[in-house]
């Protein structure tokens, strides 16, 4: 057999592939419409609530992002903890003002270098929550933005049945550079739909930009010390909550998560470490998840095939699948303009 029909038939292999993604990706994408047409968990008693905000730096957005735990529509009581490593971190300031701004809200903000095991934002917040009395902890990212129903969801969610920790499906804010752009469209345009596609598979995603439980559950399964050591503290968390016989649920909302890269440097740095956190925690979801970036694949087996007339065609196919979800996905995770001539530069990227 000729170098020529190995080739092409590898390619033919690698079509079929990335057809098999493309219906993964449809399939995803339904999933995820879905999800955000779930209605809402009934109100539940408006709890006292604490969340806790782990800083480091003046980020972009940063200012918004504490803001938005100041303007929630909830009933209860909500105590804001903002913490960070040393006095002189710039992101204390910008809580310092949050404080000044809104002297009717509960905020404490704490300096506190002491270290426990390696992971140093565990470890910020591992010194925060002595100061804690709600009986519901919402730990929230500092780069997160949350809408303004959210902590009401977020209650009414946990008060479900058997539910024992919340996480909050994420949608990309840019700061405005083609690469913040990049990073917040992987999230809009892949990674949220496979998220609910996951969660209907019974998967048991848990995303840890912002999750919340009740403090006795905390207790429960050994607290924060538990992840000290941990790179995905979030997926720990979340298996130990299991190992209670507690679920994992997700109110049908979604918070902003902002992406602040600068340079493709940026990107790529964010990437590869959340690609090798993936890898560590689901090595058999990481290999599979090839088959999601179906136009990569699909370019690759036309290649193959020498552009052959079938190898092209499929291309040019799946190029219309992957440009149609994109514009679909965009529009239900809110993008307000959704940029299709970058989405083959992303996947290519991914």
């Amino acid at each position: 057999m000729s170098v020529a029909s190995v080739a092409t038939m590898a390619g033919l292999v690698v079509l079929a592939l990335s057809a098999c993604g493309s219906i993964y990706a449809l399939a995803a994408t339904w999933t995820l419409w879905r999800f955000l047409r779930r209605p809402d968990y009934p109100a539940a008693i408006e709890t006292d609530v604490t969340v806790l905000k782990a800083l480091h730096g003046d980020e972009p957005g940063l200012y918004e992002n504490l803001a938005s735990l100041c303007v929630q529509d909830y009933g209860g009581p909500i105590q804001v903890i903002m913490g960070a490593r040393e006095q002189a971190d710039p992101a204390l300031a910008v809580a310092e003002q949050i404080k000044r701004d809104y002297p009717d809200r509960d905020i404490a903000l704490i300096a506190d270098a002491t270290q426990h095991g390696t992971n140093r934002k565990i470890s910020n917040l591992i010194n925060m929550l002595p100061q804690a009395r709600g009986e519901i902890i919402i730990i929230s990212d500092s780069d997160v933005r949350l809408p303004s129903d959210a902590v009401r969801k977020i209650v009414g969610a946990l008060a479900q049945p058997g539910a024992g920790l919340v996480h909050c499906l994420y949608r990309g804010l840019p700061t405005g550079s083609v690469w913040s752009t990049l990073a917040a469209m992987d999230i809009d345009a892949r990674f949220a739909a496979g998220v609910a596609l996951g969660e209907a598979l019974g998967a048991h995603p848990c995303l840890g930009p912002t999750m919340a439980l009740r403090t006795e559950v905390l207790r429960e399964v050994g607290g924060l010390p538990i992840l000290a050591d941990q790179l995905a503290d979030d997926f720990v968390l979340g298996a130990a909550v299991r190992a209670t016989g507690r679920r994992i649920v997700a109110p049908s909302m979604l918070i902003d998560h902002v992406f602040p890269e600068r340079s493709l440097r940026d990107l790529i740095v964010h990437e590869l470490r959340w690609a090798r956190t993936i890898r560590l925690v689901q090595p058999v979801g990481y290999a599979g998840s090839l088959i999601t970036h179906f136009l990569p694949l699909a370019l690759v087996g036309a290649a193959l095939t020498g552009f052959s007339r079938l190898g092209s065609e499929s291309l040019l196919a799946l190029a219309a699948v992957r440009l149609a979800q994109v514009f679909v996905l965009s529009r239900m995770m809110g993008s307000l303009r959704p940029r299709l001539w970058l989405a083959p530069v992303r996947d290519i990227l991914s």
